[in-house]
């Protein structure tokens, strides 16, 4: 790059408008143009506390602190799951240990609802295909997803 460096103060420009300052107008126009954020994503309109939003964003993005992501970030701790002697992932922990799997099916017999098989069919055929009645029994077992993952890491710390 040709940079020339001057005597003068620096300053920020904001690239996303002409006149190089900020403005939420520009921020919002981006984030619903350039869908970095996805606003219409299913999990904002849900009827749930932020924290589990929160949570299930993290989930579908694929960055919940489970054992393997951790490890990708240096952590030395043991990659066995605290419920079995498997690797923990994402997968693992919410859909293939047999805790997350007591769930689903307790869930499935209670609220007579499908077994999702992962984090894609959970957030994509799975919450979407259910009719809107049966929409409030299908978030009891995403926010029960959500125990399991605290359950991990309250776990986690004795291991």
């Amino acid at each position: 790059m040709d940079i020339q460096l001057q005597d003068q103060s620096d300053s920020f420009v904001w690239s996303l408008q002409q006149n190089g300052l900020f403005s939420v107008r520009s921020m919002y126009r981006t984030i619903t143009v350039t869908n970095i954020i996805p606003h219409n994503h299913i999990i904002w309109k849900l009827k749930l506390p932020l924290k589990i939003k929160i949570f299930m964003w993290y989930l579908i993005k694929g960055v919940t602190l489970t054992k393997d992501n951790l490890a990708r970030r240096r952590w030395k701790g043991s990659l066995k799951c605290c419920c079995c002697n498997l690797n923990e992932t994402i997968q693992h922990l919410f859909f293939n240990c047999q805790n997350a799997k007591f769930l689903w099916r307790l869930i499935s017999v209670v609220f007579n609802l499908p077994m999702p098989l992962n984090v894609n069919h959970m957030f994509t055929h799975w919450l979407n295909g259910l009719r809107k009645q049966r929409k409030h029994q299908a978030l009891v077992g995403v926010s029960l997803c959500h125990l399991m993952g605290d359950l991990a890491n309250s776990k986690r710390h004795y291991f």
